[in-house]
């Protein structure tokens, strides 16, 4: 007879989310929340978060499109159309 072993426990490190994210424990400065909430006028600290996190990789995108576009060259203005 094989020899049976015992399963491993499970842990998970989040579970899922009705909105299609993931649920997560983080320590966050509360005044810091609720100031970017506020600026972000979020309903809700998860929005509040979820709004910056999606500011920050936009502000990423526009840089490496700006350094893209720098690296073309300079602009001629002739080409550009009113």
């Amino acid at each position: 007879m094989p020899m049976r072993t015992k399963p491993k426990p499970r842990t998970v490190a989040s579970t899922a989310v009705p909105h299609g994210g993931r649920k997560k424990t983080l320590r966050l400065d509360q005044n810091l929340l609720d100031r970017a909430r506020q600026a972000l006028g979020a309903r809700t600290e998860t929005d509040a978060v979820t709004r910056a996190l999606e500011a920050i990789v936009r502000r990423e995108q526009q840089a490496q499109g700006v350094r893209k576009l720098a690296s073309l060259g300079p602009i001629d203005a002739a080409r550009i159309a009113d």
